[in-house]
């Protein structure tokens, strides 16, 4: 329970970062979507999820500025046990 409490702490605060709150509301809006879709998820779940999504933003012509990238991956890799945390820093630089 207190690993999920956790999770769940970190989850919420996100939505209070900086960043994520001088986010344009659709830029927010793909983020909590990309969140939802991610929770979880194991490393190999949430690869695929994470390509489509970044589909549609260029589908929809969204980019996200270097410190959104930033929380982007954040939260991410918060959302991972640590054990795929590793695994996801490897795979990183060919994503």
């Amino acid at each position: 329970k207190l690993i999920i409490k956790e999770k769940n702490k970190y989850m919420n605060n996100w939505k209070n970062n900086e960043s994520f709150m001088q986010m344009e509301p659709d830029k927010q809006h793909m983020v909590e979507l990309l969140v939802n879709s991610l929770h979880g998820k194991n490393l190999s779940e949430a690869l695929p999820i994470l390509s489509n999504w970044k589909d549609k933003l260029r589908s929809e012509n969204i980019t996200f500025t270097a410190s959104e990238d930033k929380l982007l991956t954040d939260i991410f890799i918060e959302m991972l046990p640590p054990k795929q945390k590793s695994q996801y820093e490897f795979l990183r630089p060919f994503l």
